[in-house]
Parts: C-alpha cells; structure tokens; sequence
C-alpha cells in the first residue's frame, strides 16, 4: 500500500511539474531579493583569544575565570558603550524607557565570550562593518584591562593605607621601647647585661667594691630583668617592623606600576568574510518549505476531488 501511495504521489507531482518548477523559481527570487544586501545587511566577526596574566587566584577562582568576569561586568559593557557611543551605533534612542534592555539585547547578541579547553578566553564581536568590530574587539582588550588595573589599585590603596597604619603603631611601639632602655642605659648603667654581670660577679669577690660597681650590682639586681625583657621585645618588633616595611614597599611598587592583565594570544582579525546570512541555506530551506507546501496543496486537492 505504501509503495502504492509513494507510486501514486510521484506521478500526480510529475504531471504538476509546470507549477512546481514556478513556486521554486519564485521561492528562489523571493529568498535573494530577501537576502540582499539592502534588505539584510551582512555581519562580520572580528575574533580575538586571551589569558590571564598577573591575575592570582582567588580562592577557587582561577586567574582565567575572573579574567572571564570582567570580560562579562557590566563595567565593560558600559565604557565600551561611552567609548564607542554604541546607542548611537546601534540606533537605540537613550531617552526611551526601554533603551538599556534593547541595548543589553543588541550587545548579547553581538559580543560572544566564551572558555577554550585551552582554559583561555575566545571573544567574537560581531558587527555590520567589518572595521569597527576589529575596533570594537581592540577597545574592549584596553578596557578590560584598563578595568582590571583600576580595581587592583583600589586594592593595592586599601592594603598600603593599612600597612602604613600598621608600621606608623609598629614604630611607635619601638619607640617606646626604645626610649625605656635609653633612660636605663642612662640612668642604671645597664648597657650589655651578661658581660656587665660577669664582670660585677668577679669583682664581687673583692673585700671593698667601688662606688661605680656597687651602684651596678645594685642595679642589675632590681633592672636586669625588665631591661632584658625591653631588649628582647625591641630586637622583635625592630624584626616586624622590618617584614612589614617589606611588605608595604611592595604594595607601594604594585599600585604605582602599570601591570597588564591580559596576554592576546590572537589578535582581533579585521574579517573579510561575512558571518551572516547564510543565503544558501536561507534559499535551500524556504524553497523546499514552499515546495512540499505546494505538493501537500496538490495532493489535498485530487485526493478533495475524487
């Protein structure tokens, strides 16, 4: 019965012929005329990879997912916009009410950004010239970049701001230690305890001690203790003091250099073959829709006659 129904339709299309070969000529002129140029205008895609480069991870988030962040921040989207005025560009009135969620839409849709297995970062920026998505893709690479920098500034700020808090309380601390054993050092002789006190012993074994090492004994007995404990905390905070002033010059270094963040491994291409449309394939389907359309219409209607 199948091979019946196949034989049958076969025949009734062939003896159609003549008005299949006109809707397939007129679906072939209607996919050109509305594939042309002035009707739907061609896209290019100007692509670019990169990786992170001076990004330390955070947490457990790799230098290549933040890079991907910041690819995809609302603050890119934003300098881009200003940068290349693109409301303008993309003929979206910034009064309307509805502009940022038409512009979100248009820019979605025209930025690609996207991880390799590469664990790089592959961006596509899609436009009708062919020279300003290349423009397009260089300024979203500085700006990003720029973007990047600026928030590890704010960083590097907020860390020296705190490291010259902390060493400003750490030499203030070594300070007063500092002055304690000066007004010892002054006032009870105590200088170097150990060799001070093995001299007094020695001559501690003397009949008459002198005025000076009476005074000395005396004092490395009620001082000693405290002026140990001050020349040991000062040798400790003089050594932190030391770590963090290292610490705080390298910060220092950090937010006064200009790192970059980002390492193109391919350069955005200025792209001289269009994206989109694809007429072929626009042409092969609304020809083949309009033709089995057409064969069901036959069909339906000798099946309506008999």
């Amino acid at each position: 019965m199948d091979n019946i129904n196949t034989l049958y339709i076969f025949n009734l299309l062939l003896a159609h012929w003549k008005k299949l070969s006109i809707v397939a000529v007129v679906a072939i002129g209607i996919s050109v005329i509305i594939t042309a140029p002035f009707i739907m205008p061609p896209d290019y895609r100007s692509g670019f990879t990169v990786y992170p480069t001076n990004l330390i991870p955070f947490g457990k988030e790799s230098g290549v997912e933040q890079l991907f962040e910041f690819f995809n921040s609302a603050d890119t989207k934003v300098n881009l916009a200003k940068r290349f005025d693109l409301f303008k560009h993309y003929y979206i009135d910034p009064a309307d009410d509805k502009a940022q969620a038409e512009f979100d839409k248009v820019y979605n849709a025209n930025v690609q950004i996207k991880f390799t297995r590469n664990q790089s970062i592959e961006v596509g920026i899609i436009d009708v010239s062919p020279a300003f998505a290349q423009q397009l893709a260089n300024g979203m690479i500085e700006e990003v970049n720029t973007l990047i920098r600026k928030r590890k500034k704010e960083k590097y700020n907020e860390v020296v701001d705190l490291y010259s808090r902390q060493l400003k309380a750490k030499r203030s601390e070594i300070d007063s230690i500092e002055a304690k054993l000066k007004f010892m050092r002054i006032n009870y002789g105590l200088l170097d305890i150990k060799s001070q006190t093995k001299n007094v012993s020695k001559n501690s074994g003397k009949k008459d001690l002198n005025q000076t090492d009476k005074e000395l004994l005396a004092n490395l007995k009620e001082h000693s203790g405290e002026f140990t404990i001050l020349q040991s905390r000062f040798n400790v905070e003089l050594e932190n003091y030391r770590a963090l002033k290292q610490t705080y010059d390298k910060n220092v270094t950090d937010l006064s250099s200009n790192l970059s963040y980002i390492t193109v491994v391919s350069p955005p291409n200025l792209p001289d073959k269009k994206n989109s449309p694809h007429r072929m394939v626009i042409l092969l389907v609304i020809t083949f829709s309009s033709l089995l359309f057409t064969a069901f219409v036959i069909v339906l209607r000798d099946q309506s006659t008999k």
